[in-house]
């Protein structure tokens, strides 16, 4: 072989293996660039918050705060919230409309979804249809600690002139019970549901005479 033809296939060997070498350079780096651009999208979608679809969320009314038993709730008393169906109780109530103005049979926990069963009687602003929601106070505040939303009672008062006791209505539900106060000097005040006939002449018997309760 010539000095000329063998210098021609080195050089042409040599280019040859340094485009081998920088296609492969190439390659490399294309690879770390997909492998890179991977590992951000996996790492994107790790972090990317997850949202059930609207149709599993469902908004229910809940107790705005811890409430007593025996309370007349006020819009104050419950706000609305979402929460995933299935996690929804029976008898969830979806507004305020359905709870403002109910009496709390038990107790609720801040939070808590409020349901139909959580509430006795109608309202107290009516008491029922042809009934009518009477305020009481009592003359030993300590029972009304035995008093709650559905217990009946008999209403008695002592007629000051005479001494006698006065049975003012027998068997009535007791609606409401006001919590308990420091000041009790006054009295517990109660709400019972009466006819609507009786009511306004207890209602003006327990502003002047004390009144006190026997269990049913």
């Amino acid at each position: 072989m010539a000095p000329d033809d063998r210098l021609n296939s080195t050089l042409r060997a040599r280019i040859s293996a340094f485009s081998l070498a920088r296609r492969g350079i190439r390659l490399h780096a294309l690879r770390r660039l997909t492998a890179v651009a991977l590992l951000a999208l996996a790492a994107g979608l790790a972090f990317q918050p997850r949202h059930g679809p609207p149709e599993s969320r469902v908004a229910v009314l809940v107790a705005a705060r811890d409430l007593p038993p025996g309370r007349v709730l006020s819009h104050v008393d419950v706000v609305r919230r979402e929460m995933p169906a299935e996690l929804v109780p029976d008898g969830a109530l979806p507004d305020a409309a359905a709870a403002v103005g109910r009496v709390l049979g038990s107790a609720a926990r801040g939070g808590e979804p409020l349901t139909d069963v959580r509430f006795n009687g109608p309202t107290v602003a009516s008491g029922g249809a042809g009934r009518a929601s009477v305020p009481v106070r009592l003359a030993d505040p300590d029972v009304a600690d035995f008093l709650v939303p559905g217990r009946r009672v008999d209403l008695i008062t002592t007629i000051t002139r005479s001494g006698h006791t006065s049975v003012l209505a027998e068997n009535v539900p007791v609606l409401a019970v006001q919590p308990a106060q420091n000041r009790r000097d006054q009295g517990r005040l109660i709400f019972v549901g009466l006819p609507e006939g009786p009511a306004a002449a207890v209602a003006a018997a327990s502003l002047t005479q004390s009144v006190t309760v026997t269990l049913r």
